[in-house]
């Protein structure tokens, strides 16, 4: 089978021409119709808009423009900022979404406001565990499409179309659930019909992603059929060996997409745009985050024991500030006057 994926330069002008161009290479026609419902995940992985950080508003409003002419049933989601960092609301507004999807009567949905039910991940061996899912999308969406920035990523090296899933996790504590990810987000992406994939490659992110780091203009779009496309067009461009990746091993066995390069059919060569030297840093501090990755204790440790608060004081002082911005969080994103909500509880 061909996979298929297109990549092109734009301008601010020819965004909108760039994606549709890009969505006719892979199809898209013979996956949204008029009564199609389409739900749309950007990266929104920080509170307001950074270049290669977060999916911009002027790149959501114009792919919104293009799906519009396929069908009018589109919805944008996304869930709460993780470890409990900043409601969604809050980036909503940040990123002109709410004004961007009223102008176009496309449905914003914060996921963790929805009613949650738990689904099953296979781990292996028989064995299985449970993560929570917002019910709605599970039922309505016909079609997902992921709108993610490439980045390199402190923990797991390079994050792109299929990591940006992780955001449908409602339950804000989510990071509690990394040390089965691997198997976790390619169930996600299976039970939300993912599909479709249209890349805000306007910047990428460079060495300390996902938050901080440096932005590198691209100016690039790319779509794909799939994420596992996307992902594998990508981390050939950014110079990234897909096989040491572990969520792109486990989705080469449980997602559709290709394996290599040579299964996918695209619109044009990709030496044109590997013109960027891309590097991912951790600190020594990190590895404790990469621990907890493969570790259900570590994770316990560091983000629900009673020596949380200890930890983290003691990463503080071991990195010598925050990659996560907490300052930030503390003065400008918890605002109890403008709170929305609470959140469901998670799901056991």
């Amino acid at each position: 089978m061909a996979y298929r994926a297109a990549i092109y330069k734009f301008t601010p002008e020819l965004l909108r021409q760039r994606i549709r161009d890009a969505l006719e290479w892979v199809d898209w026609r013979a996956k949204i119709y008029a009564d199609s419902r389409v739900w749309i995940k950007p990266n929104l992985t920080f509170p307001e808009y950074r270049p290669g950080v977060t999916t911009s508003p002027h790149f959501m409003a114009a792919l919104l423009d293009v799906l519009r002419e396929r069908t009018r049933h589109l919805t944008v989601f996304e869930s709460d900022g993780g470890n409990n960092s900043y409601p969604m609301e809050k980036a909503f507004k940040a990123h002109n979404l709410v004004e961007i999807c009223g102008d176009r009567d496309v449905r914003l949905v914060n996921l963790s406001r929805l009613k949650w039910e738990s689904v099953e991940i296979p781990v292996g061996r028989g064995k299985s565990l449970t993560i929570p899912q917002a019910g709605e999308i599970l039922k309505d969406a016909d079609l997902t499409i992921s709108a993610p920035v490439p980045k390199m990523h402190f923990v797991t090296r390079y994050t792109g179309a299929i990591k940006n899933y992780w955001g449908a996790v409602p339950d804000s504590m989510r990071l509690r659930n990394h040390y089965f990810f691997n198997y976790a987000i390619n169930t996600i992406m299976r039970l939300l019909k993912a599909g479709l994939t249209v890349v805000d490659g306007e910047y990428f992110l460079d060495n300390n992603g996902p938050v901080t780091g440096n932005p590198v203009e691209m100016n690039l779009v790319l779509a794909s059929d799939y994420p596992l496309t996307a992902d594998m067009v990508l981390m050939n461009i950014m110079g990234v060996d897909p096989s040491k990746i572990g969520y792109i091993r486990s989705a080469w066995q449980m997602s559709p997409g290709p394996h290599s390069l040579a299964e996918v059919k695209l619109n044009t060569p990709l030496e044109a745009f590997k013109n960027v030297a891309f590097t991912y840093q951790r600190d020594p501090v990190d590895y404790l985050a990469l621990l907890g990755f493969h570790s259900k204790w570590v994770t316990w440790l560091v983000y629900l024991s009673p020596l949380r608060k200890f930890m983290h004081w003691l990463v503080g002082v071991m990195r010598g500030g925050s990659r996560q911005v907490e300052a930030y969080y503390n003065d400008i994103v918890h605002d109890d006057s403008a709170a929305p909500p609470k959140a469901q509880e998670p799901v056991e």
